[in-house]
């Protein structure tokens, strides 16, 4: 099929078509260009279209303004792939590194014409979907999404599930992640020591207080045992008035020991909840590995009869677990 001039006919080597034919033909195809203009147009994110050589022949202006290009890109028409990962790379949008490092990177992964999907983060902040899909005979289309405010929603979603709403401190379910890769660091040499700490008779201050109060000693003491522990320590919000700590490095006892001194140390301070002065005392378990084991449960059994021994015997103090140690009725606290 092909148009042979526009004054004569049409055809297809079969069938003959007169003027009239031939104008609704270009009609039907300008209705379809139209039709194309207005979905790139309107195309909520960024679309472009590189040729068989990887020049850019199609950009829609949503593109532009949401990777923020400059006149600079534009000064010579439409940029080839090339050029536009230069760009990039100059004003750091592919993060540090040479620059022609990174054009030389991309460009071999755009010849092998796979079809792509990945997310880039800005220098702004901005997260981007990009898209990238072969055409057959050569070139590329792509598309951008933003999907800032969606990873946000993603990742407070899953702060959310992974933390204790009240105090930000790691809940229990990311406690237990954290212990298991602490126990396989372990069995591959690493020393730790798991420390629980209980408030001693926090039970009153809800009773004398309310339960608001409580809720408010409750963060003040989690923002004080944050600040006590180092960074590479883990601080979880166990339950209740229960809070773990997983202590790295730990070549002798001697060093969980005095993590367990500061963490005792942390009340000596009263807190001042709504203009009362709150003052109260806490006890500490410890365990350590591979010592007492290298189970997580094993663990945390152990660690659990050694804070209650520390309970049953008066409160603010530590101890180590040790075979002795025997459950006993509850503590009340």
């Amino acid at each position: 099929m092909f148009i042979q001039n526009r004054s004569t006919f049409y055809h297809d080597n079969t069938v003959e078509y007169d003027e009239s034919d031939w104008t609704n033909e270009i009609n039907r195809l300008r209705d379809r260009v139209e039709l194309l203009e207005k979905v790139v147009s309107n195309f909520p994110g960024g679309l472009s279209l590189f040729d068989e050589n990887l020049q850019m022949v199609l950009c829609n202006y949503r593109q532009f303004e949401m990777l923020e290009y400059t006149d600079d890109l534009l000064q010579n028409g439409l940029p080839t792939m090339e050029e536009l990962f230069r760009y990039n790379a100059e004003r750091g949008e592919y993060g540090p590194g040479d620059v022609e490092m990174h054009v030389r990177r991309r460009m071999a992964l755009a010849k092998k014409q796979l079809q792509h999907c990945y997310e880039r983060e800005r220098p702004n902040g901005d997260v981007l979907e990009i898209r990238g899909a072969p055409l057959e005979g050569g070139g590329f289309v792509t598309t951008y999404t933003d999907v800032t405010e969606r990873r946000r929603d993603q990742d407070l979603i899953e702060h959310l599930t992974r933390h204790d709403a009240l105090t930000c401190l790691t809940n229990r379910m990311l406690f237990n992640d954290r212990l298991e890769l602490a126990t396989a660091q372990v069995r591959r040499g690493a020393t730790i020591a798991v420390h629980m700490v209980n408030l001693d008779n926090f039970r009153q201050v809800n009773e004398e207080f309310g339960r608001r109060t409580g809720d408010e000693v409750l963060k003040l003491f989690a923002q004080r045992l944050r600040a006590t522990v180092r960074d590479t320590d883990t601080v979880a919000r166990l339950d209740g008035d229960e809070f773990g700590v997983i202590q790295t490095g730990v070549p002798e006892p001697e060093n969980a020991m005095r993590l367990a001194d500061r963490i005792l140390d942390v009340l000596d301070r009263p807190l001042e909840v709504d203009g009362n002065q709150i003052r109260l005392t806490c006890s500490c378990g410890i365990v350590l590995a591979p010592e007492q084991g290298t189970d997580p449960d094993e663990l945390m059994t152990k660690v659990d009869l050694a804070v209650y021994k520390s309970r049953s015997c008066g409160g603010r103090q530590f101890n180590f677990y040790t075979e002795d140690i025997v459950r006993k009725p509850a503590v009340n606290g």
